[in-house]
């Protein structure tokens, strides 16, 4: 046989093997979860927010955006990105269409000539009702395929606390070399509530994550994607991104591909005659509905090539040739145009797939944990004129002067809705109570001298949940002394503490930064969780915690779970910068465990020990060559 027959031979036993470390199980074991599968945008309310010199309307002056879906907006859209670069201010588009005709770009240089960290919001009233639209036949060179918009990515990871959302980017026809949009931040970021359409002849990449290295953490939450040649791209090997219920439609290559990322994917729906997923990075896959379209049945739903790793749970598929393509090579074109008599392997249903074995340090079970996963709860939206605005109790913007006083009284003034548009400074704790129920900034920053400890206190009060969001800072952190659910949505640099009456609360995290997170019997569901600290990042103290990604930097144990504490991770990835000899990664007593979670480090100095395990005073140790995280058991399973 020649060598020029002998590749497709190989390739096609490559697909057709039945990995031997193949985690599955019957349908009848999955537990019931909560599962959203796919993105809404239909029954979004309308995003609005009261007059503030931290809103900045691109239809008002000095700007004057038409968004007629005629004029054209570009220069307009243009001048008012630059002014507000790094400004820790609010981008707002009313409803309508703003055409452009070439790249949006975000700077590294603010209005003043300064340098910006990022510190960039965009928001859209409605993703039904406000596009941004590129003229026809102005990206048509598929050689240098450009973008709507360019959120930077500047050499380093330093570009953060980054917002896009409810946008719709309309790359409008005969562009094939349209992206989207090309989005960065890290730490803490998110694109959530948008769509991104391709019209006739047009569509490159939808939401393009790949174009610079070091992208992430960062979250990408209910979001839709139709057409394109690519759903989503992701790319390099840090720092680690998160989706949630995300729908693709109709690409023409891949609805999601994964070129060396850590990802974390939940409530993916993909309708395609192409592959759904593909990776060679490491994916984990939650609560999927893959459907394939004519043609489709030449393709498997999710193809892992090249060595990928992946863990993939409670997926659906149908119309594929089969659910799951495990591939050695990288002509993946080749080793997935199967063959008539080749198997069908797994699926169309998988119940639970791991293309590792699971390390144990005792007996445990070879499945994961399926701890019940909750949505946030909703917390109702306040018409704006009933927001109390800080700023018109005496809080000072600039962060100058004490504006706790101010504050307090705004909290205390019976609105529901604390307005925060700018960066303030407290010399006392500000008590969150009586009927507030959310917190609200656009990005700026509070206690930047962390001279009071705690800023906020959240007792109990008349309405529950309370939610704080969109804030870049928060230094002297926030206790929690009530058993009120509290939120935190696109929060950083947060520490929090819990006071008596916190006991058996319920705690949301999404696309939240703290640091030595301390739980004690709380219930906590997270969503891109970044905890960077030495010493022990987050330590579960009879709680129940579950994270979909989960990323962390420096040494110190990343994840102590014990006194019957119950922990379940992913996806997320250790970015390993300092002392990984000096502590286990993992430290596991008496309690249970499931992560699928990887690492990564470039200075030669990884975690030594990975797992730590005591079960009734005998303890067990792992080093990274005896165990790993993908996956690591350590619970046994009832089920």
């Amino acid at each position: 046989m020649t060598s020029a027959n002998a590749i497709p031979l190989i390739a096609l036993r490559a697909i057709t093997r039945v990995c031997l470390c193949m985690i599955l199980f019957t349908a009848s074991t999955i537990a019931a979860e909560e599962s959203s599968v796919g993105a809404d945008l239909k029954n979004l309310p309308d995003v609005q927010y009261p007059p503030s010199h931290a809103v900045v309307d691109v239809t008002k002056a000095p700007y004057f955006a038409k968004g007629d879906g005629v004029a054209d907006d570009t220069e307009a859209i243009q001048k008012a990105l630059s002014d507000v670069m790094g400004q820790h201010k609010l981008l707002y588009f009313p409803k309508g269409t703003y055409l452009i005709s070439k790249t949006l770009m975000w700077s590294k240089k603010n209005s003043a000539g300064n340098e910006a960290w990022g510190f960039n919001f965009l928001q859209g009233q409605n993703a039904e009702s406000t596009i941004i639209r590129l003229k026809d036949s102005t990206f048509t060179d598929t050689t240098q395929p450009s973008s709507l918009m360019w959120c930077g990515g500047f050499g380093s990871a330093d570009w953060f606390h980054n917002y896009v959302q409810g946008l719709t980017f309309d790359v409008g026809n005969n562009n094939p070399a349209a992206i989207g949009l090309q989005f960065y931040s890290n730490n803490s970021g998110a694109v959530r509530n948008c769509r991104f359409v391709a019209g006739e002849g047009s569509g490159w990449i939808g939401l393009d994550l790949s174009h610079r290295d070091m992208n992430g953490p960062l979250l990408v939450q209910n979001c839709e994607v139709i057409g394109f040649n690519k759903g989503i791209h992701t790319a390099n090997a840090v720092n680690g991104q998160t989706f949630e219920h995300i729908t693709l439609r109709n690409q023409k290559q891949f609805g999601f591909d994964n070129e060396g990322q850590t990802v974390s994917i939940r409530g993916l729906y993909s309708e395609s005659s192409v592959p759904a997923v593909r990776s060679y990075g490491v994916v984990c896959l939650l609560d999927a509905q893959l459907k394939g379209l004519k043609q489709s049945e030449q393709w498997p739903a999710i193809v892992n090539y090249n060595g990928g790793r992946i863990f993939v749970r409670d997926v659906q598929t149908s119309g594929y040739r089969r659910a799951f393509g495990d591939v050695a090579t990288p002509d993946w074109f080749a080793a997935t145009r199967i063959s008539a008599e080749e198997p069908k392997g797994l699926g169309p249903k998988i119940v639970e797939y791991c293309s590792h074995e699971p390390t144990f340090a005792f007996p445990s079970s070879p499945r994961s944990m399926r701890l019940a996963i909750k949505e946030p709860p909703k917390t109702p939206v306040d018409p704006p004129g009933s927001w109390a605005d800080v700023d018109s109790f005496g809080a000072d913007p600039t962060g100058s002067t004490d504006s706790s006083e101010a504050i307090q009284k705004a909290v205390d003034s019976g609105a529901s809705t604390i307005f925060l548009p700018g960066s303030y400074a407290l010399r006392s704790t500000v008590i969150i109570r009586g009927k507030v129920r959310r917190i609200v900034g656009v990005g700026g920053m509070i206690d930047y001298a962390g001279a009071t400890k705690p800023d906020f206190r959240v007792e109990d009060g008349d309405l529950s949940p309370v939610t704080f969001e969109h804030i870049a800072h928060v230094h002297g952190g926030v206790e929690v002394n009530s058993k009120r659910t509290v939120i935190f949505r696109s929060v950083s640099d947060c520490d929090l503490n819990f006071g008596p009456k916190a006991k058996d609360g319920e705690l949301y995290f999404e696309d939240f930064v703290t640091h030595n997170l301390r739980l004690s019997r709380q219930s906590v569901w997270a969503r891109q969780l970044n905890v960077e600290n030495e010493g022990t990042h987050i330590d579960n103290d009879g709680g129940r915690l579950w994270i979909l990604g989960y990323k962390t930097e420096r040494g110190g144990t990343l994840l102590e779970t014990r006194r019957g504490g119950q922990t379940e991770v992913l996806g997320g990835f250790s970015y390993t910068t300092t002392a990984g000899k000096l502590a286990p990664m993992f430290v596991t007593e008496d309690a249970s465990i499931f992560t699928f979670f990887n690492e990564v480090c470039f200075n030669g100095d990884p975690f030594a020990v990975r797992i730590k395990e005591t079960r009734k005073g005998e303890s067990k140790i792992l080093t990274k060559d005896e165990g790993h995280s993908l996956p690591y058991s350590g619970h046994q399973s009832k089920q």
